[in-house]
């Protein structure tokens, strides 16, 4: 299942990864929630800048005093550019444990930390098809 607020993660996956993945793609984490049961591998997009504010996943006012001191502006924007980790959390929260595939350069540290958070959790840094190919093969 691709999760993205646009097309370029389905476009891909259907050019250069169709011999080894069918693609469902979901534009929100409302959708992905619908749709997890029938997903062997979900294929995350982590920035969600085209969404509408109503459709992200995470409570603005929340984020708002938990993170930025009150500040919706700086909140909103945060929930945009993580949305797909907020999904992830969703979609863990609900049962769902299929592994999840971020195209991002995350560091090391960050990577260690999402998998004691979220399970079963890789990335690529960019669209490399090749290393794409590996994790989604390697999936149970």
């Amino acid at each position: 299942m691709v999760i993205e607020d646009g097309d370029e993660y389905t476009s891909f996956a259907d050019a250069l990864l169709a011999d080894v993945a069918t693609t469902e793609t979901v534009h929100s984490g409302g959708e992905a929630l619908d749709k997890a049961a029938t997903a062997e591998v979900f294929l995350v997009d982590l920035r969600f800048d085209r969404a509408a504010p109503g459709a992200l996943v995470g409570e603005l006012d929340a984020v708002s005093r938990e993170l930025f001191g009150g500040d919706r502006t700086r909140a909103a924007r945060h929930l945009q550019d993580q949305q797909g980790l907020y999904i992830l959390r969703a979609l863990r929260a609900a049962g769902h444990a299929q592994r999840a595939i971020f195209v991002h350069d995350f560091s090391p540290r960050r990577l260690a930390n999402l998998r004691v958070l979220y399970g079963d959790v890789a990335a690529v840094p960019g669209f490399d098809a090749a290393a794409l190919r590996r994790l989604l093969q390697a999936a149970p």
